[in-house]
């Protein structure tokens, strides 16, 4: 297999975080590699060579089609893989699509929208240019040139969006509706739908998922039997809640820590769309 993640030009930042070329000659299934989905995150990809299929829980299986953005994953997912495979793929963070691409957000979370419909001609001139390349670190210049332009052609606002994101994250998810809709100068109502306009996610969903990622990464760093003791750490007020937001996010009950000091927690592996805990 032939993964690689590339980092793009500072300009585009924080819209778009990374790049992902993933080259792999196996028939058959092919297994996704590790996090390469992270939640509270959208992606863009363009399908080569090999077909994917995605399956949302209490959802329509769908397959991507050759140029497409994904929406936000709101539950558990599988993402089946059919090789020979060639897809790179641009990770962007909550609000990119929206200001990149001006897409109706709501109208596709758990889903996707082809770009060769929705997005006009840039998108299959970029598919069509990361086709002739021959290395992996070839996609950088072809991908900046292609965001730069959709910043330059100017998008939509992002209302404060932006920095209600920023403030989630810094605050790990531990933030009520009335305190951000207070810090903002703006009604909760209002507030709410402006956020959900620009993520295609309800404030308390992406707060939930901020909380849920970074308890995860606290808990899956420890290497003693000690992670109930730390859930009020992680602003969950038990384990039961904990547990709650595992199974909607990764679609089965967490494996514990064994009751020895040199294990700690793993993630089930296989096509289960997995949920990264890096940013």
């Amino acid at each position: 297999m032939n993964f690689h993640i590339f980092q793009p030009e500072d300009a585009l930042r924080p819209y778009v975080k990374q790049y992902y070329y993933w080259e792999d000659n196996t028939r058959g299934i092919i297994q996704l590699p590790q996090s390469l989905f992270a939640l509270g995150d959208q992606y863009m990809a363009f399908i080569q060579q090999g077909e994917a299929t995605v399956k949302p829980t209490n959802h329509p299986a769908y397959i991507l089609p050759a140029n497409s953005v994904i929406g936000h994953f709101t539950c558990a997912c599988q993402l089946q893989v059919k090789g020979p495979v060639k897809i790179v793929i641009v990770q962007l963070n909550a609000y990119g699509c929206y200001k990149l691409l001006g897409i109706d957000m709501p109208s596709f979370t758990n889903y996707f929208r082809n770009l060769d419909i929705s997005a006009g001609s840039l998108w299959q001139e970029v598919s069509a240019k990361l086709a002739t390349v021959r290395q992996p670190d070839s996609i950088i210049p072809v991908l900046n040139s292609a965001y730069r332009s959709c910043l330059d052609a100017g998008s939509r606002s992002l209302r404060q969006v932006d920095e209600m994101v920023d403030y989630l994250i810094a605050r790990k998810g531990n933030v009520g509706l009335e305190e951000l809709a207070h810090i903002f100068h703006l009604s909760r109502p209002t507030m709410e739908r402006v956020f959900t306009t620009v993520t295609g996610l309800p404030p308390q969903l992406f707060s939930r998922m901020v909380r849920f990622k970074t308890a995860l990464k606290s808990l899956q760093q420890m290497n003693f039997p000690q992670w109930q003791v730390n859930m009020s750490k992680n602003n969950y007020y038990n384990q039961a809640m904990f547990v709650k937001d595992y199974l909607l996010f990764n679609g089965d009950l967490p494996d514990y820590f064994e009751p020895v000091a040199t294990t700690i927690a793993h993630m089930h592996t296989g096509n289960r769309l997995q949920v990264a805990v890096a940013s």
